[in-house]
């Protein structure tokens, strides 16, 4: 076996970790953006408060799909320390 980089895996490894926490706030975040929007009798969908949230969760998304990219590069990266070795 190749001389294994720590340093490099433990910097990857902390940067995924970090990313898997952001990528589960997002989604948290998303979701209770979602549960905020229950409509009642008297409130429509088409409120500006409504419509607001909805920008909210459109940029939240926007922002988990960034996440998960380089959620992707960041695994694609560690999985080549270990095909390289």
């Amino acid at each position: 076996m190749k001389n294994f980089s720590r340093d490099k895996f433990n910097k990857l490894l902390k940067q995924y970790k970090a990313l898997s926490v952001e990528r589960l706030e997002l989604e948290n975040e998303i979701l209770r953006s979602y549960e905020s929007l229950t409509v009642d009798s008297a409130e429509t969908i088409t409120s500006v408060s409504a419509i607001e949230k909805f920008k909210t969760i459109t940029s939240l998304r926007e922002r988990l799909k960034t996440v998960n990219q380089v959620l992707q590069k960041t695994d694609r990266k560690i999985m080549k320390l270990f095909k390289e070795n």
